[in-house]
């Protein structure tokens, strides 16, 4: 809950943790590369790798936009893990390394 633009849990018990908050994306605007990135970040930081829990989201409260483009992405990270059970694994590794060249970099 936010009250007067403070964040505010109802349950003491449950500590508070600063999360970091982006604006809307627009994934199809992005390069394909870009767009891909940012939906294995999502999938793998939001629904903990598992695909049914991304499609059922996007089936149940997605936009347009997340049906059109995220929704078949989705299908195909699931029908890839059917194929490929160290998939998840790997893409986990990937994004590691791409965050840690970034810190690199800056």
């Amino acid at each position: 809950m936010v009250a007067f633009g403070v964040a505010v849990c109802y349950y003491a018990c449950v500590p508070m943790v600063p999360v970091e908050a982006f604006t809307f994306v627009r994934t199809v605007d992005l390069s394909p590369l870009v767009g891909d990135f940012a939906r294995v970040h999502m999938f793998l930081s939001l629904f903990d790798g598992d695909p049914d829990k991304w499609i059922d989201f996007i089936e149940r409260e997605g936009t347009p936009h997340e049906r059109e483009h995220d929704l078949p992405f989705a299908k195909a990270i699931k029908y890839r893990m059917a194929k490929e059970p160290d998939v998840i694994p790997r893409l986990r590794q990937l994004v590691k390394e791409f965050s840690s060249l970034v810190r690199l970099a800056s």
